[in-house]
């Protein structure tokens, strides 16, 4: 189990926090593209254990149908243009976003260059991960891969 108390202090995100009870999805608590006028749900359980997280990726699959649903009703008809590419001005920019395991954070430092002074992305795994210590408490160690693998682990994105 992971209780909410020690999610919030560890810093959990996406679905770990979200099966502690924390309802934290930037879609909602800071709405990027046009997530501000799609209506979807943010699955949340208070039990904090394996089969929560497994019941809250399930309902998020639910909720991801009727997000793609909504988004390909409201697209405009049309051809797709990307347009040109937009030169980068001087200074630092930071972004989050919502991924499946998480939110994802972005810093990007720059001298108006093609080549960026600094870029830092902190994944969800990286966060996530300290908190499988704390699942693991009194478990017979039979538990533990299952546990650790209930975190939906990227290891190569916390390879800095």
């Amino acid at each position: 189990m992971l209780t909410r108390d020690e999610a919030l202090a560890w810093g959990a995100l996406g679905p770990v926090a979200r099966t502690s009870g924390l309802p934290q999805d930037i879609r909602k608590a800071e709405p990027y593209a046009i997530y501000d006028r799609l209506d979807f749900e943010v699955p949340v359980r208070p039990e904090g254990d394996v089969l929560a997280r497994i019941v809250v990726r399930a309902l998020e699959i639910v909720e991801s149908c009727c997000i793609i649903e909504q988004a390909v009703e409201s697209m405009p008809a049309g051809p797709i243009d990307a347009g040109d590419f937009i030169p980068i001005p001087a200074g630092e920019a930071c972004a989050r976003i919502e991924g499946p395991r998480g939110e994802v954070f972005y810093y990007v430092a720059s001298d108006g260059s093609d080549v960026p002074l600094r870029v830092r992305i902190r994944t969800p795994t990286f966060q996530n991960m300290p908190t499988v210590a704390l699942m693991i408490r009194r478990q017979t160690l039979a538990d533990v891969p299952l546990i650790q693998a209930s975190i939906d682990p990227c290891y190569s994105c916390t390879d800095r």
